[in-house]
């Protein structure tokens, strides 16, 4: 373990958050409250994907470490200690790498989350594996709750990403939300974009699904409060909903808690003093 020192010679760890969620601000200002800063020292990484991100408090590094490598000599080379992956959901690439090097480096790592959605009565979900299983459910169309998928309007929520996938739905209107413009090379043909971010209500989701006839609502199950009213709103609407599961990780240590991933700090800070 190694153990670092300021100006006045008093010992600190450095924590390193792989950030850009909400759960991931929270969690710097909740410890920033917490900790001294002789006593722990925070770095937030961004992965860049967004033009003008919301900052952190503390230290920010942003774009990415370039792979398995990269973020080994980051690790290394940073003297960290602590590593708390607070990415998305279905930040797949970054969360493997993450683990895999810190188990490697002996470094203590903890996978922290928000709980993922749950089907309640009223919900009419259709759940595949992937962004591609969904795609291919518009063309197949077997289940029961797309017999008349001919000629949809279906709302996709899933980022800007793997909106390739969907270019073969050429039966379906498709209306996109993003955070930010994107080129529509790689999008549906018949697509209609919005631009904006997060939280939404429950009103506003319910105005746009109804103003643009939507029938089907194609979703990440990212979790959280921000973005749970379109799930809310299909609900309400009776729009069938195919749901994106989650990757499938297996961290050691798994947080749905602020005051957990807190607590956690707090006991490395305390056995490695």
């Amino acid at each position: 373990m190694t153990i670092l020192r300021n100006e006045n010679n008093a010992m600190y760890k450095k924590l390193l958050i792989l950030g850009g969620t909400h759960e991931a601000y929270s969690l710097v200002e909740k410890l920033i409250s917490n900790f001294s800063s002789d006593k722990l020292r925070i770095v937030s990484s961004l992965a860049g994907s967004t033009s003008k991100p919301r900052l952190p408090s503390g230290d920010v590094i942003c774009g990415g470490f370039g792979g398995v490598t990269g973020l080994k000599n980051y690790l290394i080379k940073n003297n960290i200690s602590f590593v708390i992956n607070a990415t998305h959901p279905f930040a797949k690439k970054i969360s493997q790498n993450a683990q895999s090097v810190t188990n490697e480096l002996g470094i203590s790592y903890l996978r922290l989350s928000r709980p993922p959605w749950e089907q309640i009565s009223g919900d009419k979900w259709i759940e595949v594996q992937d962004v591609e299983a969904a795609a291919n459910q518009l063309i197949e169309s077997k289940s029961q709750l797309l017999k008349n998928a001919y000629k949809k309007n279906i709302f996709l929520s899933i980022g800007s990403r793997e909106l390739h996938y969907f270019k073969k739905c050429n039966s379906h209107n498709f209306f996109i939300r993003t955070v930010e413009k994107i080129t529509t090379f790689n999008s549906p043909v018949k697509s209609i974009f919005f631009y904006e971010r997060g939280p939404f209500n429950l009103q506003n989701e319910l105005n746009l699904l109804k103003k643009n006839a939507i029938n089907l609502l194609v979703s990440k199950n990212s979790g959280g409060v921000h973005t749970y009213p379109k799930i809310e709103a299909s609900r309400k609407l009776n729009i069938p909903v195919i749901m994106i599961r989650r990757p499938k990780l297996s961290p050691k240590i798994v947080s749905y808690s602020l005051n957990e991933a807190i607590f956690w700090i707090s006991k490395k800070i305390d056995m490695q003093k």
